[in-house]
């Protein structure tokens, strides 16, 4: 579901298309889920592409500069970006 913001869309990175260019704009979670989401590169302000996703709600796989990284639907759900 869409959001606007500012005049600005904002999604979740699991409904981006895959090769879709986006940047994170906020962490939905406890502090536990900001430190574990953050310790794989993911912050606010980071510039990523979404890769591909899997199927029945399988995990999803993003690119965060040279690094790409596999995370669940339910984590790519709290990530909001641009």
């Amino acid at each position: 579901m869409e959001t606007k913001l500012n005049n600005k869309i904002m999604r979740k990175i699991s409904e981006l298309k895959n090769g879709e260019i986006a940047i994170i704009k906020d962490i939905i979670g406890g502090q536990h889920f900001i430190n574990k989401i953050e310790s794989l590169g993911i912050r606010v302000g980071v510039e990523i592409s979404k890769v591909s996703s899997q199927m029945m709600c399988g995990p999803i796989t993003i690119n965060i500069g040279q690094t790409q990284i596999a995370i669940g639907y339910k984590m790519a759900k709290r990530i909001i970006v641009e």
